[in-house]
């Protein structure tokens, strides 16, 4: 199975994202350290019951300001990264940063992308909720007096260049980038 940590700030889309890969519609089933049903926690295991081709681990979210959940994480990619036996190691890291936000990226992130050593494990950028910057082209259009219709034609490619100018360079720009 591919064992997943995905991390985020709290209602970044994450469990959207994980329904959307493993084509499901329903709740995670989250085990602890000894197979059973448990609460959340980083360490547990999260599987959805009609796909068990995944291994999820869920961080939680990173607030603003927080360095607590980025000291678990970092433990967390330490020992998953070094494991011997290739089904509990750690296979990749999915960074989930919601474009709904006027904040692409937090103090907390920045934080996790100065200091966090994930070894061999590849840390890949999700870009959630791309759809608010699609409505948000479509206003930017309109209030400089393109019709609707025609704003709303345009509006993908304009979120686009907006997301590829302004949003892509914070993340690209810190110093271990996704």
């Amino acid at each position: 199975r591919f064992r997943v940590l995905i991390i985020g700030r709290a209602n970044a889309g994450k469990t959207t994202i994980l329904r959307a890969v493993c084509g499901v519609d329903e709740e995670p089933v989250v085990y602890d350290e000894k197979d059973q049903r448990g609460l959340h926690n980083i360490e547990y295991s999260m599987i959805f019951p009609s796909n068990h081709r995944f291994v999820f681990h869920d961080s939680r979210g990173f607030e603003s300001g927080t360095t607590e959940e980025v000291e678990l994480v970092r433990k967390f990619i330490q020992a998953r990264a070094d494991k011997g036996k290739l089904g509990q190691q750690l296979h990749a890291i999915w960074y989930c940063f919601p474009t709904d936000s006027n904040r692409i990226i937090t103090a907390a992130e920045q934080e996790f992308f100065k200091n966090i050593d994930t070894g061999n494990v590849p840390v890949i950028a999700v870009f959630t909720k791309f759809d608010s910057l699609d409505a948000a082209s479509c206003t930017t259009l309109c209030d400089q007096g393109v019709p609707f219709e025609a704003a709303r034609a345009r509006a993908p490619d304009h979120a686009k260049e907006l997301f590829n100018r302004s949003h892509l360079p914070l993340i690209q720009n810190q110093p271990h980038p996704p």
